[in-house]
C-alpha cells in the first residue's frame, strides 16, 4: 500500500512538472512559429540540413552553420549529431519551425523530469530532498531564462547536451556504491556522443567526478585524506585522461586550428588590454548570473553595446563583482556544513566554463549557453529558500509567507516565460523587444534593418543600419548592407561609398569586394568590377555568386566565351544556383545551340528538380525543337508553381499557336493578357494574328 502511495505521489509530480513545461511554452508558444535569427542560418540555409539525399560527408566535415570545418571562415562549432537531426525532420516533415520546437519543448519536459529524479535520489545532510527535487524541477521548467534554447531551434544543441548531461549525473548515483567501471565508461561514451551535439558536453566527466565526491561523502574526510582519495580513485582518473583524450580528438579534428572571431562578436576579449578585459570578463559573470537570478533583462543578441567595457577598478559594476565573488567564498568556506549548496554552486559553473572566456567565443553573452548551468542554479536558490524556511519560519504566519512568496514567484516567472516565448514566435517582435533591453547595440539595429529590407520597409532599413553605423562605424557588414541598399534605390555614388568603407574596416571581405563590383559593373566601369571581382575570388576561391556576378559581367561587354565559363564554374562550385543555369541555358538558346541547352538543362533539373527558370527555358526549347508533348508537361508544371506568371501563359500560347492548337493558344494568350494587361504585348500581337486567321479561315470555309 505504502509503495502504491509513494508511486502515485511520483506520478503527480512527474505530470505537474510536464504540465507546467506545456503552460509556459505549449498553446499559444507554438501557433504561427518560424525561423529565427540563427535558425535561419543553421537550417534554413543550410544545405547539410535541407538536401536530400544525406550528405553523410558534409555533416561531419562541416560545422554546425554549414561551412567546412577546415575553412577560415568556419566558427569551429562542430555538433554533426544536432544538424543530423535537423536533416531527418527535414527528411520527414519538411522545414517546419512549428513541429521542430515542439520537439525542443518535449525534450525541455524530459530534461525537467531527469532533474527531479536526479535531485531525489541525493545523499545531502538537512536539506528535505523530495522537497528541493520537485521545487527545483519547477523551477528549472518556468525559468524565463530557457526561452531562447525553447523556443529558438538551434537551442536543441543546448537541449541534448542537458539532456546527456541528466543521464550522466543519473548513471553516477547509480553506481556510487560500485565500483562502477561499467559506469564510467558509458559516461566516458556518452559524454563523447554530447560533444557531437554540443562541444560543452567535455565538461560532462567533471561534473560526474564532482557529484560522486559529495554523494559518496569524501568532502567529509579531513583534507589529507580527501587528497588521497580523489588521486587515488579509479573513476577519477578515468575521467581526467578520457576527456583529455575526447579534448585532443575534437581538437585534431578541426586541425587544432582555432576559430577567426571579429571584434565585432566579443568586443571585450578584442580589448588591447589586459585589465580591462579581465575585469570585464569578471562582470560579465554577474551579469550572467543576474539573468539568472532576475531574468527581466532578456535579449537575442548582447554583441555591441549591450554591455561596456569595464575600464577602471573604481567603476561601480566592480562592487557588483566583489560581491559575487564573496558569495562563492562563503560558500567555499561553508561547504562542509552546507554541503548542498556548493554541490549546486559546482553544478552551476562546471557547465559554464566552455563560454567563461577560457577560450576566445564569437559572443558575450549567449542565453542559451545557461540552459545547463541553471540546472545548478535552480538547485542553489531552492537550497537556500528550504533554509530559509526551515530555520526561520519558525511560526506559522512565517512558513505561510514564504510559500505565498513562492507561490508569486513561480506565477511571475512562467507569465515572463510565456511573453518570451511569444517573442520568439518571429523576427519583428524578438528584434522589436530587444531594443528595450538594449537600445545602443548596433547588432540589434542591424538585425531589424536587414528584416526591413527583406520585408520591403526601406526607410525603416535606412534608420536602423545609419543607426548601427553611428553606434559602431567600423560594422562593415552594416556598412556593406546599407550600400547595397542605396545601389537598390538606384544611388550608385553613396552606395560606393558605404561599400568601401566596409572594405576598409575589413579589407579581407569577400562578400563587400563582390558588391563593390556590382556597384561598378552598374556604373559601366567593367575593368575596376572586375578587378573587384578577382579580389573577391582572391579570399574566397570557390565563390559561386561571385562566379556568377562575373559571367553577367562579361555578357554585358559580349565576351560570350568568358560568361559562359563562369557560369559554369558557378554551378560547379555550387549546383543549387537556378540563376547560373538559367543564363547558361538562355546563352544557349539564343545561340541555337539547343541539344547543348537540352543536355546541360537535365543536369540543372538534377539538381534543382523544381526550378521554374530551367523547365521554363527547357519547354522553350524543346516547343522549337517541335517536342510538342514534352513542352507542353513542361510549361504546365511550371504554371502549377507560379500560375500568375505572364511569361509562362504567353510562351504556352506560343507553343499552342505552333502546334495548330487554336482554342488552347488563345486561352493562353487570354490568361496572359488578364494576368498582366499593359506587358503582355506579345501575348496581345500574337492573339489579334491568330484571330483574324481564324476569321480568314472562317470565310475560306
Amino acid at each position: 500500500m505504502e509503495g502504491q502511495i509513494s508511486g502515485l505521489h511520483s506520478l503527480v509530480c512527474q505530470s505537474i512538472l510536464v504540465l507546467i513545461c506545456l503552460i509556459c511554452y505549449g498553446y499559444g508558444g507554438l501557433s504561427g512559429a518560424k525561423f529565427v535569427f540563427d535558425d535561419t542560418v543553421a537550417i534554413v540555409k543550410n544545405k547539410n540540413v535541407n538536401s536530400l539525399p544525406t550528405n553523410w560527408s558534409a555533416i561531419f566535415s562541416h560545422d554546425f552553420w554549414g561551412a567546412p570545418l577546415l575553412s577560415a571562415d568556419s566558427h569551429k562549432s562542430f555538433r554533426p549529431l544536432t544538424t543530423l537531426m535537423f536533416h531527418y525532420e527535414y527528411a520527414m516533415l519538411g522545414l517546419n519551425a512549428a513541429h521542430m520546437k515542439f520537439l525542443n519543448l518535449l525534450l525541455h519536459c524530459v530534461n525537467t523530469l531527469l532533474m527531479w529524479r536526479l535531485v531525489r535520489s541525493f545523499y545531502i545532510d538537512y536539506v528535505n530532498v523530495e522537497r528541493w527535487a520537485m521545487i527545483s524541477a519547477a523551477l528549472f521548467a518556468v525559468h524565463p531564462v530557457h526561452t531562447e534554447a525553447v523556443s529558438g531551434v538551434v537551442g536543441r544543441a543546448e537541449l541534448m547536451f542537458a539532456l546527456i548531461h541528466l543521464l550522466c549525473l543519473l548513471l553516477t548515483v547509480a553506481t556510487i556504491d560500485t565500483r562502477g567501471e561499467i559506469g564510467v565508461s558509458l559516461i566516458m561514451f556518452l559524454t563523447a556522443v554530447g560533444m557531437l551535439f554540443k562541444e560543452s558536453a567535455i565538461t560532462i566527466p567533471l561534473s560526474c567526478a564532482i557529484l560522486d565526491y559529495f554523494q559518496n561523502g569524501t568532502y567529509l574526510l579531513p583534507e589529507r585524506l580527501q587528497r588521497r582519495v580523489v588521486l587515488n580513485r579509479l573513476r577519477y582518473q578515468t575521467y581526467f585522461w578520457g576527456s583529455l583524450v575526447l579534448l585532443v580528438l575534437r581538437l585534431w579534428w578541426q586541425n587544432f586550428e582555432a576559430p577567426d572571431f571579429k571584434p565585432v562578436d566579443n568586443p571585450i576579449a578584442y580589448s588591447e588590454y589586459l585589465m580591462t578585459r579581465g575585469m570585464s570578463q569578471q562582470y560579465l559573470f554577474v551579469v550572467n548570473f543576474w539573468l539568472l537570478l532576475c531574468p527581466q533583462w532578456l535579449c537575442f543578441d548582447w554583441a555591441l553595446g549591450c554591455v561596456s567595457l569595464v575600464r577602471t577598478i573604481y567603476d561601480l559594476r566592480m562592487q557588483a563583482v566583489i560581491a559575487f565573488y564573496s558569495f562563492i567564498l562563503v560558500a567555499a568556506t561553508n561547504f562542509r556544513r552546507l554541503a548542498g549548496l556548493m554541490l549546486a554552486l559546482c553544478m552551476m559553473v562546471i557547465p559554464f566554463l566552455p563560454a567563461s572566456g577560457i577560450v576566445r567565443v564569437g559572443f558575450v553573452i549567449a542565453e542559451r549557453t545557461l540552459y545547463v548551468p541553471s540546472i545548478g542554479f535552480c538547485l542553489m536558490s531552492v537550497y537556500g529558500f528550504l533554509y530559509c524556511y526551515h530555520n526561520y519560519g519558525i511560526n506559522v504566519y512565517m512558513r505561510t509567507f514564504l510559500q505565498a512568496m513562492l507561490m508569486l514567484l513561480f506565477a511571475v516567472l512562467m507569465l515572463r516565460t510565456r511573453q518570451r516565448a511569444a517573442e520568439w514566435l518571429n523576427e519583428e517582435k524578438l528584434f522589436t523587444s530587444a531594443l528595450l533591453v538594449c537600445p545602443n547595440n548596433a547588432k540589434v539595429h542591424y538585425n531589424i534593418a536587414r528584416l526591413a529590407t527583406d520585408t520591403g520597409n526601406s526607410s525603416r532599413a535606412f534608420q536602423h543600419y545609419h543607426k548601427a553605423i553611428e553606434l559602431y562605424p567600423g560594422y562593415e557588414s552594416a556598412l556593406m548592407n546599407l550600400g547595397n541598399l542605396y545601389r537598390e534605390h538606384g544611388n550608385l555614388r553613396t552606395a560606393e561609398k558605404y561599400i568601401r568603407a566596409a572594405l576598409k574596416a575589413y579589407p579581407e571581405f569577400p562578400v563587400a569586394w563582390m558588391n563593390l563590383g556590382i556597384v561598378q559593373a552598374s556604373q559601366k566601369k567593367y575593368d575596376e568590377a572586375l578587378a573587384s571581382y578577382w579580389k573577391a575570388l582572391k579570399f574566397r576561391p570557390d565563390y559561386a555568386v561571385c562566379h556568377y556576378n562575373m559571367g553577367n559581367l562579361f555578357l554585358e561587354q559580349q565576351h560570350y566565351a568568358d560568361a559562359l565559363h563562369h557560369w559554369q564554374h558557378a554551378v560547379a562550385v555550387n549546383p543549387r544556383q537556378p540563376k547560373a543555369w538559367a543564363n547558361i541555358l538562355t546563352m544557349l538558346d539564343n545561340r541555337g545551340m539547343y541539344e547543348d541547352a537540352l543536355r546541360i538543362s537535365v543536369k540543372g533539373m538534377e539538381q534543382l528538380p523544381n526550378e521554374p527558370s530551367i523547365m521554363f527555358i527547357r519547354a522553350n526549347v524543346l516547343g522549337k525543337l517541335k517536342h510538342y508533348v514534352e513542352a507542353e508537361t513542361l510549361y504546365k508544371r511550371v504554371l502549377a508553381i507560379d500560375p500568375r506568371n505572364m511569361l509562362y501563359h504567353t510562351n504556352l500560347g506560343v507553343l499552342y499557336h505552333r502546334w495548330d492548337k487554336v482554342p488552347e493558344a488563345i486561352e493562353s494568350y487570354q490568361m496572359a493578357i488578364s494576368i498582366n494587361s499593359a506587358r503582355a504585348t506579345t501575348a496581345r500581337d500574337n492573339l489579334n494574328k491568330l484571330i483574324k486567321r481564324v476569321g480568314r479561315e472562317g470565310k475560306t470555309g
